[in-house]
């Protein structure tokens, strides 16, 4: 008969099963456990599930799946939120998408992926703006930017191109119109002793320019000009100045002419309102520096938003924009390193045999006559004095103290603190107590009361860093070492302390990272005092059997050591941007008047009586390029092999000198040589480079030493470079370069990318 047939044969069979399923859902809870120990958060939670499942009665399996879930989403959650904030939206998905796997409804994980989707179209419409505004097409950019914006307002891409385009919008808005733009042909003028209308109307007839006058100016003012090869817009300038006039350019081709006066320039003269949003510089300083160079009367200062609001001309508006930007710098700041070590050391030595200095000698009363009296004041009768003898008188023999006492200390103090401050800003250390100083007060009707203040005690410096270019920062130095030496009570009670101060105060001019080791504070204290017995204590060596001496030796030096660390220096603007045009001192503009010739063939404008048409001047030759630069060499290196790259030259202009600055990874590469190209051939060169490892920098100075410069093509440098790591991604890059002789400077940074393979 089978065995399943029967009833305890299927209670067996049964049995069997349970224990089997138990044995089963053990091993899945102890799977998932190990699975979520190691992180593999998806595939601990299938196991726990499945242990709840076959064990559905077994409360503690499921306690554990429902609660390792919740910190696998948690931990997942925290994980993709992270990756999206770093940009690797990849990486994120992949969390969102595990937490489905084992929680198919859960709701942060759905908005995270409708998050990334969101952020895929913005990031695809921004890089659609981006390429419309590269083809000129700003509306269409502003409309790729707002479906970007409307996926994800926060996307900082998006936000800082929409920035961009509104500048460029404002520009266009408050731009003035030029003439350059309608005529740009070089003229010629003679008119001698003619009226200035006729003047503008000869202007006219050759350049078809509009000329509007002003009511007021006068139609019989009579000028004299005699101009050769010279822009429209300077002849016009220079006509204008000289007749006290001004213009106001309504388009590109009309002119309305109108006396200089202060009714006349406050009636056509169109202002602009423009804030300043200061970053470093303070709102009231940076208003008086635009009142005190551009005597502007009203500044709107606002301190609250450390903004400042002008109303003024376009060409003081740019002329103030100019001084902010020279102003409004990043603060230099500096990291202290400071050491301070105080060593102490003491050495005291007791030793010797100190004895009594008194030997007593009293007669005995009768009551004691085998002991001694108080020798102070013995009492007996004076006719007792007969019969003292050596059994009726006392003594008191001298005590002797053996002593033998040694004791040697050393102590250190050290303190190394990091601070940073900015510059010209104190710095102020203090490690240390504050001791109470308690002042009593006492009034005429017997009212007492105290007053407590504290006093510092202990190690105090003070620093206050000067940054200057040069990458050098000067220090003024302040250290004070106290101590309390002890405590004195005044005559009403009060309780006083005697405090030992030594200071020092320094001035300091160091180099970035340089170490200034400032000591010599000692207090060096020797004492020495004995007890000897007369005669017998200066006898030589049986002398210390009668004596007792006492040294006291303690000495304590404060050492200080100072290393500023420049975090971050002040970035001066360009030579060009320090130094500009202002006007003069009637009137503010930001170009001088002057007269530019232009090198083309030229139309010559008559008096209108010489009866003479004016003739039409041929196209104008295009200016020569000043200067181009490029890099050549290889665009991948191996470890630890030298290559060369040479800065090629292509000037159609003389160049006589060319400073220059130029940055590298440190950590990527090593400069081996830095060499003088030929581009100047054999001409006289000064040449000089200096390489700072540390910082990756090389600073080149290059000039010739003749009087005329070298145009053409060549190396400009040569320079060797060792690779150092393996990168795929490396720059050597020209970021600074002032040319002397071309009127045009090349567009920088200049890159050179290089890939460094093992």
């Amino acid at each position: 008969m089978p065995i399943f047939t029967t009833a305890p044969g299927r209670t067996l069979i049964l049995l069997v099963l349970l224990g089997l399923g138990g044995c089963a859902a053990d091993r899945h809870h102890r799977a998932g456990l190990s699975a979520m120990a190691d992180g593999q958060y998806a595939e601990a939670i299938r196991e726990l599930q499945q242990a709840a499942e076959l064990e559905p009665r077994d409360t503690r399996f499921r306690a554990d799946w429902l609660q390792q879930r919740e910190t696998a989403v948690r931990q997942l959650l925290s994980r993709a939120e992270t990756a999206l904030a770093a940009g690797r939206e990849a990486e994120a998905e992949q969390h969102y998408r595990a937490i489905l796997s084992f929680d198919r409804d859960n709701a942060r994980a759905k908005a995270g992926l409708v998050q990334l989707t969101r952020l895929a179209q913005a990031v695809d419409a921004t890089g659609r703006a981006r390429t419309a505004l590269q083809q000129g097409d700003s509306e269409q950019a502003a409309q790729w930017l707002a479906r970007a914006l409307a996926d994800n307002p926060n996307h900082a891409e998006a936000k800082a191109l929409r920035r961009e385009i509104e500048t460029l919008q404002a520009k266009d808005l408050l731009s003035a119109p030029s003439l350059g733009a309608m005529y740009q042909k070089p003229i010629n003028l003679e008119f001698r002793d003619a009226s200035l209308k006729m003047v503008f109307e000869a202007l006219s007839r050759t350049t078809g320019i509009n000329f509007i006058f002003d009511r007021e100016v006068r139609g019989d003012q009579r000028t004299t000009v005699f101009l050769k090869q010279t822009g429209l817009e300077d002849a016009i300038d220079v006509i204008l100045t000289t007749n006290q006039l001004d213009k106001k350019i309504l388009n590109a081709g009309s002119v309305l002419i109108y006396p200089n006066t202060g009714g006349k320039s406050r009636e056509y003269q169109d202002l602009l309102v423009k804030a300043f949003y200061l970053a470093n510089s303070e709102a009231k300083q940076t208003a008086n520096l635009l009142k005190t160079v551009l005597k502007l009367k009203e500044v709107y200062v606002d301190d609250k938003l450390n903004m400042l609001i002008l109303r003024e001309t376009p060409d003081t508006i740019a002329l103030a924009e100019k001084l902010i930007a020279l102003q409004d710098l990043d603060e230099p700041e500096v990291m202290l390193e400071v050491e301070v070590l105080e060593v102490k050391r003491s050495r005291l030595l007791d030793l010797g045999v100190k004895l009594t200095d008194q030997l007593t000698v009293a007669p005995l009363t009768n009551n004691a006559s085998n002991s001694t009296t108080n020798a102070a004041s013995p009492s007996f009768k004076l006719s007792e004095l007969r019969n003292l003898n050596a059994s009726k008188l006392g003594i008191t023999l001298p005590s002797a103290t053996m002593t033998f006492h040694q004791e040697d200390g050393d102590a250190k103090l050290l303190a190394n603190p990091r601070i940073r401050v900015r510059d010209r800003e104190k710095a102020k250390i203090l490690i240390g107590d504050k001791v109470p100083i308690v002042t009593t007060t006492s009034t005429s009707t017997g009212f007492n009361s105290e007053n407590i203040q504290y006093m510092d005690v202990g190690l105090k410096l003070e620093v206050e860093p000067d940054v200057h270019l040069r990458d050098e920062i000067g220090l003024k130095v302040a250290l004070e070492v106290s101590s309390l030496v002890g405590a004195v009570k005044t005559t009403n009670g009060s309780q006083a302390y005697q405090i030992g101060t030594r200071s020092a105060n320094s001035v300091l001019r160091l180099k970035d990272g340089e170490t200034q080791v400032l000591a010599g504070l000692i207090s060096d204290e020797d004492r020495s005092s004995a007890n000897r017995l007369p005669l017998l204590g200066d006898l030589p060596l049986l002398g210390r059997l009668f004596s007792s001496q006492k040294d006291d030796k303690q000495r304590t030096e404060i050492v200080l050591s100072i290393t500023p660390r420049l975090i971050r220096n002040i970035q001066r603007q360009s030579p060009a941007a320090e130094s500009f045009w202002s006007g003069t001192e009637a009137s503010l503009w930001t170009k001088p008047l002057q007269l530019r010739n232009l090198e083309t063939p030229v139309a010559v404008a008559k008096p209108l009586a010489a009866a003479e048409p004016a003739a039409k001047p041929s196209e104008a030759v295009p200016a020569p390029v000043g200067l181009r630069l490029s890099w050549q060499g290889p665009s991948q290196a191996k470890l630890g092999e030298t290559i060369q790259l040479s800065l090629r030259l292509d000037s159609a202009e003389a160049l006589r000198a060319a400073p220059m600055q130029l940055l590298f990874d440190p950590s990527r590469l090593e400069v081996v040589s830095v060499r003088l190209g030929d581009f100047f051939g054999t001409a006289p060169v000064s040449f000089s480079q200096l390489v700072d490892s540390a910082s990756g920098r090389i600073t080149v100075g290059l000039a010739g030493t003749g009087p005329e410069g070298v145009s053409g093509q060549g190396s400009l440098l040569l320079i060797e470079l060792k690779p150092l790591q393996a990168d795929p991604a490396v720059e050597f890059s020209l970021v600074g370069i002032a040319p002397l002789g071309p009127r045009a400077a090349p567009s920088l940074p200049l890159r050179h990318p290089l890939a460094i393979v093992p």
